[in-house]
């Protein structure tokens, strides 16, 4: 019922709220050799683990039984093995397992993830929190994982049947052609290799499951059964490891 001064009043207003709250977006120009994105998903009692070297676009994915630590540091060096270097930034979720805390909105990673980036020569990065479109690279990898590798193939006997399926997978999705790059993410790879970091001589050696002390019975309990342990090792103290379904 207003005049239209009021009408053309009321529409300054809208269209100034609108500038100041709506977001602009700017296309992501990666460099090669910088940025690994990576994120967990999962689906029923499998979690799988996703991570794309953004300039090449390869795709690395891998399942596992929980999300843990451990799990992720395990996944993220078999990454790197299959990549032949280290990327200078990891960007990452806010996961529990690599978040040590959160300072001003800033997240400290926790000191296994600090120690793990200090070996293998990259800085630890971090997404904003909930805030999905800052990683939709590796959140569409995930997505696109589990529609036409998780649930076509479902369900998997076991760990390692689905992990053989996955390897599969990334070599036939890697040498495909991308959709957005319109080239061959394996091609890019070996560009990409020359300027990525090198691999540590050493391997950090994986965090045990448990550590017992061998009895005089010369076994060891673990998970409500015992196991028997070479004579030698009666009095010490063994680290086990759980791989495959197998006690290590």
């Amino acid at each position: 019922e207003g005049s239209a001064r009021h009408l053309r009043r009321a529409v300054a207003e809208a269209k100034a709220a609108w500038r100041t709250e709506r977001r602009v977006y700017r296309p992501w120009q990666a460099v090669p050799g910088e940025h690994l994105a990576i994120d967990w998903g999962s689906e029923g009692d499998l979690h799988v683990f996703c991570a794309v070297l953004v300039w090449s676009r390869v795709r690395f994915v891998r399942f596992a039984l929980d999300e843990s630590q451990e799990t992720t540091l395990r996944l993220l060096a078999e990454c790197f093995e299959m990549l032949g270097g280290v990327p200078a930034v990891v960007l990452a979720d806010r996961m529990g397992c690599l978040k040590g805390g959160v300072v001003a909105n800033v997240v400290v990673p926790a000191p296994g993830y600090l120690a793990f980036a200090l070996h293998y020569g990259f800085r630890p990065d971090f997404c904003e929190a909930a805030d999905p479109e800052s990683k939709g690279v590796v959140e569409n990898l995930v997505g696109y994982a589990k529609a036409d590798l998780l649930i076509p193939s479902a369900p998997f006997t076991d760990l390692d049947t689905a992990n053989t399926a996955a390897v599969a997978w990334c070599a036939e999705v890697n040498g495909a052609v991308h959709s957005e790059t319109s080239a061959v993410p394996a091609e890019r790879l070996l560009v990409e290799r020359a300027v990525l970091g090198r691999l540590p001589s050493l391997r950090p050696a994986p965090a045990p499951t448990a550590v017992r002390t061998v009895d005089r019975l010369r076994t060891v309990r673990f998970g409500s059964a015992r196991y028997s342990v070479p004579g030698a090792f009666i009095g010490t103290r063994v680290e086990l490891s759980v791989a495959g379904g197998e006690l290590l």
